[in-house]
């Protein structure tokens, strides 16, 4: 039985088409990766949501509790649009108590946010809109900054002012 030219034809402009849309999706994720640090995260929600438990539970990322993990790893990934990605089902920021607060250094909550988004302290001062000092003053415990300062510096870092310890 002979193939039929026009099916051939026809198959070989969509296999063509095709190929030029999957180009035209690399090509707009490669202009995402080179604009940002993030990892372009191009499955659904709930893999991602089930990568980080993974990663979480077997050790490999550290963190105070399931809800902390998800929000330390998910600033790491951007969707295919760009955008951060925002894990909703039911892990939200955490909330520490007034208790765990005084616990935790500021050095040691910062530090990790900093590493995260590949900033020295220099590069988050200059974020923030605050003067170098301010924020190394803050780090190690020398001042108390005022509650604007640590709204800038908190907004800078990507959590609210309320996680950032005083």
């Amino acid at each position: 039985m002979a193939d039929d030219p026009t099916s051939d034809f026809l198959a070989r402009i969509q296999r063509k088409w095709d190929r030029g849309e999957e180009l035209a999706h690399e090509e707009k994720l490669a202009e995402i990766r080179t604009r940002s640090k993030a990892l372009v995260w191009t499955g659904p929600e709930s893999e991602l949501v089930e990568a980080i438990s993974r990663w979480y539970e077997s050790g490999w990322l550290v963190a105070g509790s399931l809800q902390d993990a998800m929000q330390k790893a998910a600033i790491h990934f951007v969707g295919a649009d760009g955008k951060p990605i925002t894990i909703s089902n039911g892990y939200e920021q955490p909330q520490p108590s007034p208790k765990v607060k005084g616990k935790i250094s500021r050095k040691a909550f910062v530090t990790p946010l900093l590493d995260a988004k590949g900033w020295s302290i220099l590069d988050w001062a200059s974020e923030a809109g605050v003067a170098p000092a301010t924020a190394v003053d803050y780090l190690q415990d020398k001042t108390k900054p005022y509650r604007s300062t640590r709204l800038k510096l908190a907004k800078a870092l990507g959590v609210s002012v309320e996680h950032l310890p005083r």
